[in-house]
């Protein structure tokens, strides 16, 4: 008791720590002859301890534990800190916690170490006290109960001369944030009508001079809206000490900064003064702003997800006065690619542009080459953002007469694979177009692609099923006038019915059923492919679409192929030369699309190819690759079509009627299944000279995985 009493008279006396808990371990020392005793403390990450005092252990031993980062099993001292409790080690030759640090403890003749961490009064540990000792000793309930006291002694000591640091260095940092803290402060008495003082985030913000400030009455520069609910606070200031509330400064040139005002009564030179901690809010009502309107944006994608019911006028108009919306825009319009990417045709304009345009003969064709700036994002295949529509630029075209005024523009392509089918485009936001700008419209615009592809297939579709429909009732029509014809020229006595039946009349039915029968051959295959097409797309754009890549044969792929349609080959008594070397080599890739991949393009030959055609059929070893094709005698294809085959929809014209009335392509999934391989697919077509489909698949280094 005779020595706590000496360290607390230290501690009132205001003695350096050091010298404080250095008293302290004598004291225990003395007490318990034979030990050695240590402080270590936390740093202010509370990840390290680093000595105070220990004036009884070797100084290479200090040196190597100095700085040790606490953890389980980091000694006795670095585990106390750690588990935030006390650890004896009575043998540190044998203890797992000791482990990395025994060699060490042996050479500075330490056999037993206990550990009892420093507690503050909020429950924070802010160090180690240890005790050593040179032979192993466990300790008895007054040892820990003697460590215990001492420890929160020195707690005691710790903790009140980081309050007295804490103090000096709140004092001092006072004057060192009044003076460069970003934030505004101003400094008035409770009764007072102008400020006593303001810091320099004051004056730089809101652009007077400091003087001119102080001359100022406080309501000179808060906003006229915000005076009632200041004096209200004031009032409560006065009462409660202390107040949190949303205000606002105007600024010399007028604007109007909002504010949080965090104020308090303090002592200010000697007098009861208010000080009001004024922080900008400007970005966080901007944050908030964000937030809300991402919230909406998120509402918008999934609304827009939900309109499978919806009329295709329905889709685009929701989404273009979407993007108008939560673009924070002031106008918006969206156009559509020509089948060959050569003009943009006009769709519609945003209900507030067409409020705003007084031109009455409105273009709706575009000519990709000739059209200026805003025509940027086609020939560029990538978003365009101009935020400065005033600057001077070679490829404004001008614009005529009462068209809408631009300030800002931008507009974006919406792809469908490799192919721009729409443009997207908003303009006169009061801020700059940002990212998130840029993305929002993305994606509003590729979600109204893919429901407008979905409604396409779709109706494509019932279109097939109401063909196939009314082809089976054409059928079963003259199967009945056939039966119901023989059926009244059949006489009661058996002759020959051929002799009865009119020739001519019996061929013209006949001719008439196997047109009907081929129309629901044809309507059927047309209705199978829409369906498997209708399937892979909702499989792609969920994301299901997936590979199983292993070593395989392309030659084998080839020829099961080749024997799965030997049928169909038959049928038309085609002649079939096939190249298939045996020495090919194996590739890596997905067996199943493989097949699927090749059986399309050998059946599409097969079927446009005239009866007793040609097939052919070859594979080659390149350098990289292994180049597969699948050549036929067929019409061939028009070459203004070949550049569409691999679109997931494509036109057969360029009518506006027909806009959106497209044909599934069976080319489009075969191109994802060599995209997927990393290879190369193309057609080489001319009318009336047969179609060759050249497919390039990469030869794979099977130990790494990688392209040779």
């Amino acid at each position: 008791m005779k020595g706590q009493n000496l360290v607390l008279g230290q501690l009132a006396s205001g003695a350096p720590l050091e010298e404080v808990l250095l008293l302290l371990i004598q004291n225990m020392e003395k007490i318990r002859p034979g030990s050695i005793c240590s402080v270590m403390l936390l740093d202010r990450e509370k990840k390290h301890l680093f000595y105070c005092v220990a004036p009884g252990l070797p100084e290479f031993y200090r040196q190597r534990t100095d700085g040790i980062e606490i953890g389980f099993g980091a000694a006795s001292f670095g585990t106390a800190a750690f588990l935030r409790k006390r650890v004896t080690v009575d043998n540190v030759m044998e203890h797992p916690y000791w482990t990395e640090y025994k060699e060490l403890a042996a050479e500075a003749r330490l056999k037993a170490c206990w550990s009892e961490p420093l507690v503050s009064s909020s429950g924070e540990v802010l160090g180690v006290i240890s005790m050593y000792y040179s032979e192993v000793h466990r300790p008895e309930k007054e040892d820990l109960d003697f460590m215990k006291t001492n420890a929160q002694l020195a707690a005691i000591a710790v903790e009140h001369k980081l309050a007295e640091e804490t103090l000096k260095e709140s004092e001092h940092k006072f004057r060192t944030v009044f003076n460069n803290i970003n934030d505004q402060l101003y400094i008035r008495e409770p009764e007072g009508k102008n400020y006593m003082d303001v810091n320099q985030a004051v004056v730089k913000r809101l652009g007077y001079e400091k003087e001119e400030i102080l001359k100022m009455e406080a309501e000179e520069i808060i906003p006229a809206e915000y005076w009632d609910s200041v004096r209200e606070n004031l009032k409560k200031i006065r009462s409660e000490g202390s107040r949190v509330y949303n205000s606002g400064a105007v600024c010399k040139d007028g604007t109007v900064v909002p504010l949080e005002v965090s104020a308090r009564i303090i002592d200010y030179d000697g007098k009861k003064t208010i000080l009001s901690v004024a922080r900008d809010i400007t970005e966080r009502k901007k944050a908030e702003a964000a937030q809300k309107l991402n919230e909406s944006r998120l509402e918008a994608l999934v609304k827009l997800n939900q309109m499978t019911g919806a009329s295709l006028k329905e889709i685009t108009d929701f989404a273009r006065e979407e993007a108008v919306r939560l673009t924070g825009s002031k106008l918006g319009y969206l156009a559509f690619m020509d089948a060959y990417e050569t003009s943009l045709i006009m769709h519609s304009w945003s209900k507030s542009a067409m409020e705003e345009c007084a031109i009455e003969d409105k273009r709706f064709i575009y000519p990709v080459k000739t059209t200026g700036i805003w025509g940027e994002a086609i020939r560029q295949r990538k978003p365009i953002i101009t935020n400065d529509y005033t600057a001077p630029s070679s490829l404004k075209k001008g614009y005529p007469k009462d068209h809408v005024h631009l300030t800002r523009h931008m507009n974006v392509p919406v792809f469908d694979g490799d192919r721009i089918v729409a443009v997207a485009g908003v303009g006169n936001k009061d801020e700059s177009y940002d990212e998130s700008d840029l993305r929002q419209l993305t994606l509003l615009m590729q979600g109204m692609w893919q429901l407008i592809q979905r409604k396409q297939l779709e109706d494509a579709l019932k279109s097939y099923s109401e063909d196939l429909s009314k082809a089976n009732d054409e059928l079963r029509s003259l199967n009945r006038i056939k039966a119901e014809f023989m059926a009244e020229s059949l006489p009661q006595i058996k002759v020959d019915y051929s002799d009865l039946m009119d020739f001519e009349t019996m061929e013209t039915i006949e001719d008439q059923q196997q047109k009907a029968i081929d129309a629901v051959i044809n309507s059927s295959e047309r209705l199978k492919q829409m369906v498997d097409s209708l399937l892979y797309l909702s499989l792609e754009q969920a994301g299901k679409i997936e590979y199983s890549f292993a070593e395989v044969e392309i030659k084998k792929i080839l020829s099961d192929v080749y024997l799965n349609l030997v049928l169909l080959i038959d049928e038309k008594e085609l002649k079939v030369e096939k190249e298939l070397p045996a020495n090919l080599p194996p590739i890596r890739g997905d067996k199943q699309k493989l097949t699927d991949l090749f059986t399309t393009l050998m059946g599409n030959a097969i079927k446009f190819t005239p009866h007793g055609g040609t097939l052919e059929v070859t594979a080659i070893e390149e350098e990289e690759n292994i180049h597969i094709t699948v050549k036929d005698s067929g019409t061939g294809i028009h070459k203004r079509l070949i550049p569409h085959l691999f679109h997931r929809i494509y036109q057969v014209d360029d009518s506006m009627t027909r806009r959106y009335q497209g044909l599934e392509s069976g080319f489009y999934i075969c191109k994802n299944i060599v995209n997927a391989h990393e290879g190369e697919i193309w057609v080489e077509s001319e009318e009336g000279s047969g179609t060759t489909v050249h497919v390039r698949l990469p030869k794979k280094n099977f130990e790494t995985g990688n392209v040779n």
